[in-house]
Protein backbone atom coordinates (compact mmCIF):
# COMPACT_ATOMS: atom_id res chain seq x y z
CA UNK A 1 0.00 0.00 0.00
CA UNK A 2 1.29 3.39 -1.42
CA UNK A 3 0.88 6.37 1.33
CA UNK A 4 3.30 9.00 -0.11
CA UNK A 5 2.44 12.87 -0.48
CA UNK A 6 1.02 12.14 -4.08
CA UNK A 7 -1.48 9.91 -2.51
CA UNK A 8 -3.18 12.99 -0.96
CA UNK A 9 -2.86 16.12 -3.66
CA UNK A 10 -5.07 15.38 -6.64
CA UNK A 11 -3.02 15.16 -9.71
CA UNK A 12 -2.49 17.59 -11.78
CA UNK A 13 -1.80 15.81 -15.52
CA UNK A 14 -2.74 12.24 -16.87
CA UNK A 15 1.01 10.81 -16.34
CA UNK A 16 1.35 11.79 -12.98
CA UNK A 17 -2.43 10.10 -12.02
CA UNK A 18 -1.43 6.96 -13.88
CA UNK A 19 2.13 6.79 -12.03
CA UNK A 20 0.25 7.14 -8.88
CA UNK A 21 -2.55 4.27 -9.52
CA UNK A 22 0.52 2.20 -11.39
CA UNK A 23 2.13 2.29 -7.69
CA UNK A 24 -1.00 2.16 -5.66
CA UNK A 25 -3.72 -0.40 -6.94
CA UNK A 26 -3.66 -3.99 -5.91
CA UNK A 27 -6.84 -5.07 -6.53
CA UNK A 28 -9.58 -3.90 -9.09
CA UNK A 29 -13.10 -5.14 -8.18
CA UNK A 30 -15.62 -4.86 -11.21
CA UNK A 31 -19.27 -5.82 -12.41
CA UNK A 32 -19.77 -6.62 -15.63
CA UNK A 33 -23.56 -6.64 -15.34
CA UNK A 34 -26.15 -6.23 -12.64
CA UNK A 35 -28.28 -8.97 -11.85
CA UNK A 36 -27.83 -10.90 -8.83
CA UNK A 37 -30.51 -14.12 -8.11
CA UNK A 38 -30.37 -14.35 -4.43
CA UNK A 39 -31.49 -11.62 -1.66
CA UNK A 40 -29.26 -12.62 0.86
CA UNK A 41 -30.10 -10.78 4.66
CA UNK A 42 -26.90 -9.25 5.10
CA UNK A 43 -26.73 -8.00 1.22
CA UNK A 44 -28.38 -4.51 0.24
CA UNK A 45 -29.55 -6.49 -2.33
CA UNK A 46 -32.54 -8.41 0.18
CA UNK A 47 -34.28 -5.72 -1.34
CA UNK A 48 -34.75 -7.38 -4.78
CA UNK A 49 -33.76 -4.31 -6.77
CA UNK A 50 -31.09 -6.42 -8.58
CA UNK A 51 -33.66 -9.34 -10.04
CA UNK A 52 -34.64 -7.33 -12.97
CA UNK A 53 -33.91 -6.72 -15.91
CA UNK A 54 -29.77 -7.44 -16.43
CA UNK A 55 -28.03 -4.27 -17.22
CA UNK A 56 -24.34 -5.14 -18.76
CA UNK A 57 -21.04 -3.15 -18.93
CA UNK A 58 -21.37 -0.71 -21.97
CA UNK A 59 -18.15 -2.08 -24.15
CA UNK A 60 -16.84 1.59 -23.95
CA UNK A 61 -16.42 1.52 -20.13
CA UNK A 62 -15.57 -2.05 -20.58
CA UNK A 63 -12.48 -1.61 -23.36
CA UNK A 64 -11.51 1.58 -21.71
CA UNK A 65 -11.08 -0.13 -18.52
CA UNK A 66 -8.97 -2.90 -20.06
CA UNK A 67 -6.84 -0.75 -22.19
CA UNK A 68 -5.70 1.57 -19.30
CA UNK A 69 -4.89 -1.24 -17.40
CA UNK A 70 -2.64 -3.03 -20.15
CA UNK A 71 -0.59 0.48 -20.45
CA UNK A 72 0.38 0.07 -17.11
CA UNK A 73 0.92 -3.95 -17.35
CA UNK A 74 -1.20 -4.82 -14.64
CA UNK A 75 -0.14 -7.42 -13.38
CA UNK A 76 -2.60 -7.98 -9.49
CA UNK A 77 -5.48 -9.31 -8.97
CA UNK A 78 -8.41 -8.52 -11.36
CA UNK A 79 -11.89 -9.81 -9.55
CA UNK A 80 -15.19 -10.15 -11.22
CA UNK A 81 -17.38 -9.45 -8.12
CA UNK A 82 -19.82 -7.03 -6.48
CA UNK A 83 -23.48 -6.81 -5.86
CA UNK A 84 -24.28 -8.98 -8.58
CA UNK A 85 -23.97 -12.56 -9.38
CA UNK A 86 -20.35 -12.65 -12.35
CA UNK A 87 -21.98 -16.26 -13.29
CA UNK A 88 -25.52 -15.08 -13.91
CA UNK A 89 -24.69 -14.36 -17.54
CA UNK A 90 -22.49 -16.27 -19.98
CA UNK A 91 -21.13 -13.02 -21.37
CA UNK A 92 -18.50 -14.05 -18.09
CA UNK A 93 -16.81 -16.22 -20.48
CA UNK A 94 -15.99 -13.68 -23.07
CA UNK A 95 -15.27 -10.62 -20.53
CA UNK A 96 -12.90 -13.58 -19.14
CA UNK A 97 -11.00 -13.87 -22.65
CA UNK A 98 -10.87 -10.24 -23.18
CA UNK A 99 -9.06 -9.50 -19.70
CA UNK A 100 -6.64 -12.31 -20.31
CA UNK A 101 -5.93 -11.28 -23.76
CA UNK A 102 -5.38 -7.62 -22.24
CA UNK A 103 -3.68 -8.74 -18.68
CA UNK A 104 -1.89 -11.85 -19.23
CA UNK A 105 -0.13 -11.23 -16.16
CA UNK A 106 -3.11 -10.28 -13.89
CA UNK A 107 -4.81 -12.83 -11.74
CA UNK A 108 -8.15 -13.12 -13.17
CA UNK A 109 -10.78 -14.19 -10.13
CA UNK A 110 -14.40 -14.67 -9.54
CA UNK A 111 -16.38 -14.51 -6.47
CA UNK A 112 -19.66 -16.68 -7.36
CA UNK A 113 -22.82 -18.61 -4.86
CA UNK A 114 -22.06 -21.28 -6.83
CA UNK A 115 -25.59 -21.33 -7.79
CA UNK A 116 -24.84 -21.60 -11.82
CA UNK A 117 -21.74 -24.10 -11.52
CA UNK A 118 -21.60 -27.55 -13.42
CA UNK A 119 -18.78 -29.65 -14.77
CA UNK A 120 -18.86 -27.89 -17.67
CA UNK A 121 -19.37 -24.53 -16.60
CA UNK A 122 -16.29 -25.21 -14.79
CA UNK A 123 -14.36 -26.28 -18.10
CA UNK A 124 -15.13 -23.26 -19.78
CA UNK A 125 -14.20 -20.79 -17.07
CA UNK A 126 -10.68 -22.59 -17.08
CA UNK A 127 -10.54 -22.75 -20.91
CA UNK A 128 -11.33 -18.62 -20.80
CA UNK A 129 -8.28 -18.28 -18.58
CA UNK A 130 -9.86 -17.94 -14.48
CA UNK A 131 -7.32 -18.64 -12.22
CA UNK A 132 -9.04 -18.33 -9.17
CA UNK A 133 -12.68 -19.27 -8.45
CA UNK A 134 -14.80 -18.44 -4.63
CA UNK A 135 -17.50 -20.35 -3.70
CA UNK A 136 -19.79 -18.23 -1.41
CA UNK A 137 -22.25 -20.77 1.07
CA UNK A 138 -25.12 -17.86 1.57
CA UNK A 139 -28.27 -18.76 3.97
CA UNK A 140 -31.46 -18.59 3.13
CA UNK A 141 -33.71 -15.49 3.97
CA UNK A 142 -34.82 -15.47 7.29
CA UNK A 143 -32.08 -17.96 8.66
CA UNK A 144 -29.59 -17.90 10.61
CA UNK A 145 -26.21 -19.23 10.21
CA UNK A 146 -25.19 -22.64 11.24
CA UNK A 147 -22.84 -25.35 10.22
CA UNK A 148 -25.08 -28.08 9.38
CA UNK A 149 -27.05 -26.43 6.67
CA UNK A 150 -23.81 -25.17 5.01
CA UNK A 151 -22.33 -28.74 4.73
CA UNK A 152 -25.62 -29.75 3.64
CA UNK A 153 -25.35 -27.46 0.71
CA UNK A 154 -21.49 -27.73 -0.08
CA UNK A 155 -22.15 -31.18 -0.67
CA UNK A 156 -25.27 -30.54 -2.81
CA UNK A 157 -22.68 -27.87 -4.59
CA UNK A 158 -19.86 -30.75 -4.68
CA UNK A 159 -22.30 -33.32 -6.08
CA UNK A 160 -23.58 -30.92 -8.87
CA UNK A 161 -20.10 -29.78 -9.99
CA UNK A 162 -18.96 -33.73 -9.81
CA UNK A 163 -16.05 -33.40 -7.99
CA UNK A 164 -14.53 -33.68 -4.11
CA UNK A 165 -14.10 -31.34 -1.67
CA UNK A 166 -10.90 -30.65 1.33
CA UNK A 167 -12.23 -29.34 4.20
CA UNK A 168 -9.51 -26.72 5.62
CA UNK A 169 -11.00 -25.01 8.62
CA UNK A 170 -13.56 -25.05 10.84
CA UNK A 171 -15.39 -22.92 13.64
CA UNK A 172 -18.05 -23.56 14.78
CA UNK A 173 -20.75 -20.29 14.57
CA UNK A 174 -18.27 -18.79 12.45
CA UNK A 175 -17.04 -19.92 9.33
CA UNK A 176 -15.61 -23.37 7.26
CA UNK A 177 -13.03 -22.85 4.70
CA UNK A 178 -12.84 -25.92 1.99
CA UNK A 179 -10.13 -26.81 -1.32
CA UNK A 180 -11.86 -27.71 -4.60
CA UNK A 181 -9.75 -30.00 -6.59
CA UNK A 182 -9.29 -28.89 -10.03
CA UNK A 183 -6.41 -29.12 -12.53
CA UNK A 184 -6.53 -25.87 -14.11
CA UNK A 185 -8.33 -23.75 -11.82
CA UNK A 186 -7.94 -22.58 -8.09
CA UNK A 187 -11.42 -23.50 -6.30
CA UNK A 188 -11.87 -22.04 -2.65
CA UNK A 189 -15.64 -22.75 -0.85
CA UNK A 190 -16.21 -20.53 2.63
CA UNK A 191 -19.31 -19.98 4.50
CA UNK A 192 -19.39 -17.28 6.72
CA UNK A 193 -21.36 -15.42 9.37
CA UNK A 194 -21.89 -12.91 7.87
CA UNK A 195 -23.66 -11.18 10.81
CA UNK A 196 -20.52 -11.83 12.65
CA UNK A 197 -18.03 -11.21 10.07
CA UNK A 198 -19.79 -8.86 8.03
CA UNK A 199 -20.66 -4.98 7.52
CA UNK A 200 -23.72 -2.98 7.09
CA UNK A 201 -22.43 -2.04 3.65
CA UNK A 202 -22.43 1.91 4.27
CA UNK A 203 -25.89 1.86 6.29
CA UNK A 204 -27.75 0.08 3.55
CA UNK A 205 -28.43 -3.13 6.13
CA UNK A 206 -30.12 -2.63 9.60
CA UNK A 207 -30.04 -6.36 12.16
CA UNK A 208 -26.22 -5.90 12.49
CA UNK A 209 -25.17 -5.57 16.65
CA UNK A 210 -24.09 -1.85 17.63
CA UNK A 211 -20.22 -1.79 17.50
CA UNK A 212 -17.69 1.13 18.60
CA UNK A 213 -17.23 3.87 15.97
CA UNK A 214 -14.74 3.11 13.72
CA UNK A 215 -11.55 5.21 14.11
CA UNK A 216 -8.56 3.05 12.35
CA UNK A 217 -7.57 4.00 9.49
CA UNK A 218 -8.17 2.11 6.41
CA UNK A 219 -6.58 1.05 3.19
CA UNK A 220 -9.22 0.62 0.84
CA UNK A 221 -9.32 3.87 -1.56
CA UNK A 222 -5.40 3.28 -1.78
CA UNK A 223 -4.77 -0.07 -2.58
CA UNK A 224 -8.23 -1.01 -4.11
CA UNK A 225 -9.91 0.70 -7.16
CA UNK A 226 -14.03 -0.45 -7.34
CA UNK A 227 -16.23 -0.08 -10.33
CA UNK A 228 -19.96 -0.93 -10.99
CA UNK A 229 -21.86 -1.92 -13.83
CA UNK A 230 -22.72 1.48 -15.18
CA UNK A 231 -19.29 2.71 -15.32
CA UNK A 232 -19.30 4.28 -11.48
CA UNK A 233 -16.37 3.87 -9.49
CA UNK A 234 -16.58 4.05 -5.52
CA UNK A 235 -14.30 4.34 -2.85
CA UNK A 236 -14.69 0.32 -1.59
CA UNK A 237 -16.39 -2.63 -2.12
CA UNK A 238 -18.94 -2.02 0.55
CA UNK A 239 -20.37 1.05 -1.35
CA UNK A 240 -22.95 0.13 -4.15
CA UNK A 241 -22.53 2.48 -7.07
CA UNK A 242 -26.08 2.36 -8.28
CA UNK A 243 -27.09 3.48 -4.57
CA UNK A 244 -29.33 6.43 -4.02
CA UNK A 245 -28.62 6.48 -0.59
CA UNK A 246 -24.68 6.09 -1.56
CA UNK A 247 -24.87 8.58 -3.97
CA UNK A 248 -22.92 11.41 -2.35
CA UNK A 249 -20.09 9.18 -1.66
CA UNK A 250 -19.09 7.80 -5.30
CA UNK A 251 -16.25 8.81 -7.03
CA UNK A 252 -18.06 9.62 -10.77
CA UNK A 253 -18.17 7.86 -13.35
CA UNK A 254 -15.34 6.57 -15.55
CA UNK A 255 -16.61 7.93 -18.85
CA UNK A 256 -16.27 11.94 -17.24
CA UNK A 257 -13.00 11.29 -16.48
CA UNK A 258 -11.40 10.01 -19.05
CA UNK A 259 -9.31 7.01 -17.63
CA UNK A 260 -9.22 5.30 -14.31
CA UNK A 261 -5.73 6.61 -13.63
CA UNK A 262 -7.64 10.38 -13.63
CA UNK A 263 -10.41 9.54 -11.66
CA UNK A 264 -8.04 7.65 -9.03
CA UNK A 265 -6.18 10.84 -8.86
CA UNK A 266 -9.03 12.86 -8.75
CA UNK A 267 -10.28 15.66 -5.91
CA UNK A 268 -12.93 13.39 -4.58
CA UNK A 269 -10.87 10.34 -4.23
CA UNK A 270 -8.24 12.14 -2.82
CA UNK A 271 -10.34 13.43 -0.11
CA UNK A 272 -11.43 9.90 0.78
CA UNK A 273 -7.77 8.99 1.40
CA UNK A 274 -7.61 11.90 3.44
CA UNK A 275 -10.26 11.41 5.48
CA UNK A 276 -9.49 7.64 5.81
CA UNK A 277 -5.45 7.63 6.30
CA UNK A 278 -6.33 9.04 10.15
CA UNK A 279 -7.05 7.28 13.43
CA UNK A 280 -9.73 9.94 14.28
CA UNK A 281 -13.22 9.09 14.22
CA UNK A 282 -14.81 8.60 10.82
CA UNK A 283 -17.69 9.74 9.18
CA UNK A 284 -20.72 7.83 7.14
CA UNK A 285 -20.68 5.74 5.59
CA UNK A 286 -17.24 4.29 7.31
CA UNK A 287 -18.13 5.09 10.88
CA UNK A 288 -20.05 1.60 11.43
CA UNK A 289 -17.45 -0.08 9.02
CA UNK A 290 -15.38 -3.02 11.54
CA UNK A 291 -13.39 -4.04 8.49
CA UNK A 292 -9.51 -3.75 9.80
CA UNK A 293 -6.76 -2.13 8.41
CA UNK A 294 -4.50 -4.14 6.04
CA UNK A 295 -1.69 -4.18 9.38
CA UNK A 296 -1.91 -4.09 13.05
CA UNK A 297 1.55 -4.14 13.57
CA UNK A 298 1.66 -1.26 16.02
CA UNK A 299 5.20 -0.75 14.05
CA UNK A 300 2.94 0.05 10.36
CA UNK A 301 -0.05 1.76 12.80
CA UNK A 302 2.51 4.33 13.71
CA UNK A 303 4.42 4.81 10.30
CA UNK A 304 0.37 5.43 8.77
CA UNK A 305 0.18 7.90 11.96
CA UNK A 306 3.08 9.62 11.15
CA UNK A 307 2.35 9.83 6.85
CA UNK A 308 -1.22 12.06 8.42
CA UNK A 309 0.80 14.09 10.58
CA UNK A 310 3.06 15.06 7.66
CA UNK A 311 0.89 15.07 4.60
CA UNK A 312 -2.62 15.98 5.81
CA UNK A 313 -3.17 17.38 9.51
CA UNK A 314 0.07 19.29 8.93
CA UNK A 315 -0.35 20.75 5.98
CA UNK A 316 -4.32 21.67 7.05
CA UNK A 317 -2.86 23.89 9.44
CA UNK A 318 -0.44 25.70 7.30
Amino acid sequence: MYIGKEAFCPATDRQSAKELFARSVQRIEVETHSYCNRRCDYCPNAKGDRLGENKRMADDIWFLLLDNLREIGFKSNFIFTSYNEPLADKIIFQRIREARQYLPGARLMIYTNGDYLNPGYLAELAEAGLDYLHISIHTRPGDKYSEIPALNHIAKLVKRMDTSVHFQQLKAGEFIVAKVPHDKLEIEIRAINYWQHGTDRGGLIDGFAERPDRSQPCHFPFAHFHMGYEGTVVPCCHIRSDSEAHRSYRYGNLRDHGSIFEIYASQVATDWRRHLISFEPKMDPCRTCSVGFLNQDPKVLERVRKVWEIHVRNEGAQ
